[in-house]
């Protein structure tokens, strides 16, 4: 609505970004379903507080013989903010299109009077107040992790999806411009954990990552290395060692059950994490 009175950008919704979700999901996510592939761009696209409604369409042509049609999955999701409403249609096999749909007449009369400056400020303060309330008081059902690196050492990227209960996720995620891939896995780990000290929860959250070397570690290593003054088993320093004593400390203090995970394996949480930290190495590169 403001959008129809400034012609200002900032005002409304960037169909641009929700190009580059659809883009990255398309190109870098491996989803079984096409069900799935739907339902993720609608949860990529719902984590903009301003959007409360996304219709996603997403039309696929199956490599099926002698079948020339396609196959159409509608998907649609509502947000607990009230925002503007969007619909988003993709096509696998073109460039994805998006579209902003036109506000239906029946609804023109429900339109809310223009804000003041003072009343648009109050609400985003309640906005930011009703989901930091919603977001300590949600359900985690698991959490993948995982690190990148180009280079191995150089620049590296890291990503961790919170899973909700109700079906929400969460997204995290960070670079450095001179790292290691082991780093990265770390970082992602750090990040699960302090998530968690901040949103405690009543039972152990499952924790997946796709790297031995923090699995090891925290299940192995560390008891040895605080007995030894951080010291490996031939009296060499351990590596990362502040990143480890920070991880080992936030394990203490958080209810986490540790899991292997095969990278690369067409694992949902696990192939989104690592397109995430893929994303972010190419903004340090």
């Amino acid at each position: 609505e403001a959008a129809t009175h400034s012609d200002r950008l900032e005002d409304t919704y960037d169909y641009r970004q929700s190009i580059r979700v659809i883009e990255n999901l398309i190109k870098t996510a491996k989803f079984a379903l096409v069900e799935r592939l739907a339902g993720a761009i609608a949860d990529q696209l719902l984590a903009d507080t301003r959007v409360e409604q996304v219709l996603v369409r997403v039309i696929k042509r199956p490599p099926i013989p002698e079948f020339q049609g396609s196959i159409t999955v509608e998907v649609i999701r509502r947000s607990a903010i009230p925002a503007n409403q969007l619909t988003i249609e993709a096509n696998l096999s073109e460039s994805p299109k998006t579209s902003l749909e036109k506000i239906p007449e029946r609804n023109l009369e429900q339109l809310p009077e223009k804000k003041t400056k003072s009343q648009e400020k109050a609400s985003e303060d309640s906005q930011e107040k009703f989901l930091e309330k919603t977001k300590k008081s949600k359900s985690i059902a698991s959490i993948y992790t995982d690190g990148a690196c180009s280079g191995n050492p150089g620049a590296g990227g890291w990503g961790t999806l919170i899973n909700f209960s109700d079906g929400t996720v969460e997204e995290l995620s960070g670079s450095s411009r001179q790292t290691t891939n082991n780093q990265m896995e770390m970082q992602a780990a750090i990040a699960a954990l302090e998530y968690l000290t901040e949103n405690p929860q009543s039972v152990a959250i499952p924790l997946y990552t796709d790297s031995k070397y923090v699995i090891d570690g925290v299940s192995k290593w560390v008891k040895n290395w605080k007995r030894n003054n951080w010291q490996t088993s031939s009296k060499q320093a351990v590596k990362n060692q502040e990143l480890w004593q920070h991880l080992d400390q936030l394990n203490s203090n958080t209810k986490v059950q540790w899991h292997w995970v095969e990278g690369h394996s067409g694992n949902p949480g696990n192939e989104r994490c690592d397109a995430i930290a893929r994303q972010q190495i190419y903004r340090k590169v």
